[in-house]
């Protein structure tokens, strides 16, 4: 049988780390989505910096932020007694940098494909920001909230660099499956190995074809 750990600290990682990037992801692009100005752009720069980087580059530089010898790394360890490196606490922090960017990304274009004349004329009827917000832009940009939250959920999964640098290969405790495949492959257990691949392929197909599915009426817009 099987050692199922991997995959069950994966999934906890990527659920933990996909629930506070879709509410920081609504609340930035919020923010962000109706400005135009050089320091927007600035903001956006550095919010989708992660997916050109290499993992390994964020990785080093959230182990220079987090360590425990650093300022944030003594508050979350001394303060919120939530030590960063080697921990599950790292490959979460980790996994939430890199995939936020899909989140906003997703999110963003969403809130701006709405058509601004439905949002005036709910202005001019008095409705105000908080509720036109609310009540029609997220329900209007579901589609694409639900398309970012998978993508999210998904590259968490298969999170490697930046958690393999900030949590460490720890069995137990920091394994998740990418970190599995690839020690197992190390110690020469490719057919173990295997296993894992196919459910990481597994669940990118099931990942794309839903977001496909979510998006379908645009294909046929488009057409």
């Amino acid at each position: 049988m099987p050692d199922f750990t991997p995959f069950k600290i994966s999934i906890e990682v990527a659920l933990i780390s996909t629930v506070i990037v879709t509410i920081i992801g609504i609340l930035v692009s919020k923010w962000l989505y109706e400005r135009k100005g050089i320091i927007a752009r600035i903001l956006e720069s550095i919010i989708v910096l992660p997916i050109v980087l290499p993992p390994t580059v964020m990785g080093f530089i959230l182990l220079i932020i987090f360590s425990p010898h650093s300022v944030v790394g003594r508050f979350f360890s001394n303060v919120l007694h939530f030590p960063v490196v080697f921990t599950m606490t790292g490959a979460v922090i980790a996994s939430v940098i890199v995939s936020f960017p899909l989140m906003y990304q997703h999110t963003v274009q969403g809130f701006r494909g709405i058509d601004s004349k439905m949002l005036n004329t709910a202005r001019t009827m008095g409705a105000s920001e908080r509720k036109i917000f609310y009540r029609l832009v997220v329900p209007l940009s579901k589609r694409s909230i639900l398309s970012g939250i998978m993508m999210s959920f998904a590259r968490a999964i298969g999170e490697f660099g930046a958690t393999l640098m900030v949590a460490g290969y720890i069995p137990n405790k920091t394994n998740t499956l990418p970190l599995e495949i690839y020690f197992l492959v190390e110690q020469g257990k490719e057919n173990e190995a295997w296993l894992w691949v196919l459910v990481l392929v597994a669940f990118a197909v099931v990942v794309i074809s839903t977001i496909n599915l979510l998006n379908r009426d645009r294909y046929r817009e488009v057409d």
